[in-house]
């Protein structure tokens, strides 16, 4: 029979042994379909942007986008930015202005004013918010007018490695007009990241940061 002192230990060492087993475990499921050198930029401070464009009609294309990048620090700071949508606009390129409609504790209808390279349009999102696992997607609210033809998707604050984040977002976007498709790439890598990378110093100075810095 083993002595109680040894069965503590051996309780010990393989709770250690197996914290960092969960913790990869958690680690991979958040970057599901990176590859080892896209998991290496991220974990470098870069963005990684995954673009799948369909065509919608018309000649007109939409596109499917994924974005990742490591914010250094813990989730639940992270998501508080989130929660302060409506001053979105401080710190996000090219988005000039959030003006909220409707807002409960869990959802906010808003209008998002966006300078684009040939102007200005407007669209108007519903979003709802899930604290429980930190994430919170939108959708287009086709009652109203809207400047896009279709929108939807979520940012995730995920636990990632110790004490930093995972933000992954996902998108369908139609802006409903023909683009060339190396430029519709091109100007969709470019503006994400700008995107992802304004919410990661946002977060990480605590939420001070504007993009007039």
């Amino acid at each position: 029979m083993l002595h109680r002192s040894t069965v503590r230990l051996l309780f010990f060492v393989l709770s250690v042994l197996l914290l960092p087993t969960a913790s990869l475990e958690a680690d991979e499921a958040a970057t599901d379909g990176l590859t080892a050198g896209e998991l290496a930029a991220i974990d470098q401070g870069g963005v990684v942007i995954k673009t799948d464009t369909y065509p919608t009609g018309n000649g007109a294309r939409g596109a499917r986008v994924n974005g990742y990048c490591i914010i250094n620090t813990l989730p639940d700071v992270a998501w508080s930015i989130m929660l302060d949508y409506h001053k979105f606009d401080q710190f996000m390129p090219r988005l000039e202005k959030v003006e909220v409609l409707e807002q409960t504790p869990r959802t906010m209808k808003v209008t998002e004013t966006v300078r684009v390279p040939l102007g200005v349009i407007s669209y108007t999102v519903d979003l709802t918010f899930r604290p429980e696992q930190r994430t919170a997607s939108w959708m287009l609210d086709k009652s109203r007018k809207n400047d896009l033809a279709e929108t939807f998707g979520s940012w995730e604050f995920l636990p990632y490695g110790q004490g930093k984040t995972l933000l992954r977002y996902t998108t369908t976007l139609d802006s409903g007009f023909f683009v060339p498709r190396f430029l519709e790439e091109l100007l969709l890598r470019s503006n994400l990241s700008d995107a992802l990378l304004s919410l990661k110093r946002r977060a990480e100075s605590n939420g001070t940061w504007t993009k007039t810095e």
